[in-house]
């Protein structure tokens, strides 16, 4: 077994941390201080999906819900430095990543882009849209731990080169978005998700039921 482990001297210009987010929580919350807590210096774009390729048949919110939540969770971190991204929660059609690093190479111009990617996706990346464009136009590939608990080490998949893959030391949050949409009437787990954005999402929630 092969990895790069996290250190405190590694310095990532940009870091790309991408997802559904719908909604937002505790777990992403972690791996966001996890990231700026080992990557300082780094500038991070929180990029919300709407349509992704993986989730296409996926109850979700709205686009101004999901960006509403989005703002409600992570505002705390946001700052010059951490963006919350609209590249992919704008459009109505399928986000793949290799477009989005495109775009965001245009706006970080000579500053090299790593990529959060979850351990669970981690295997199946190959399957990605130009997965070797992607590993092409990065320069790190950054490893959320999803099972594996520090400090296993966890297999980096032939088709990536070790140097080019780093794993998080990040805490396990055993959470997930599908687990908060599906509590009934809202009964959320504590802290799964902040005061502020629980009660957008009870407000949400209500409103789309009505609506159906």
């Amino acid at each position: 077994m092969s990895q790069e482990k996290a250190k405190s001297e590694d310095k990532l210009n940009v870091i790309l941390f991408g997802g559904s987010f719908n909604p937002p929580h505790i777990g992403h919350r972690h791996v966001l201080s996890n990231i700026l807590k080992q990557f300082p210096t780094s500038k991070v774009y929180i990029c919300p999906n709407y349509v992704s390729p993986f989730k296409l048949n996926e109850e979700k919110f709205s686009k101004d819900e999901i960006w509403s939540l989005c703002l409600a969770e992570f505002e705390s971190f946001l700052s010059t430095n951490v963006i919350l991204w609209d590249e992919e929660i704008k459009k109505d059609q399928i986000s793949f990543t290799i477009d989005t690093l495109k775009t965001l190479q245009l706006i970080e111009k000579n500053n090299p882009i790593s990529l959060v990617i979850g351990e669970d996706n981690l295997s199946q990346f190959h399957q990605w849209k130009s997965y070797q464009n992607i590993l092409e136009l990065i320069d790190k590939l950054i490893v959320v731990r999803r099972h594996t608990n520090v400090p296993n080490s966890i297999e980096c998949p032939k088709f990536i080169s070790a140097d080019q893959m780093i794993v998080l030391d990040n805490l396990i949050v055993t959470m997930s978005s599908q687990s908060i949409r599906n509590k009934p009437n809202g009964d959320l787990e504590l802290n799964s998700i902040l005061p502020k954005t629980k009660e957008l999402f009870l407000k949400f929630l209500g409103q789309n039921l009505s609506n159906h």
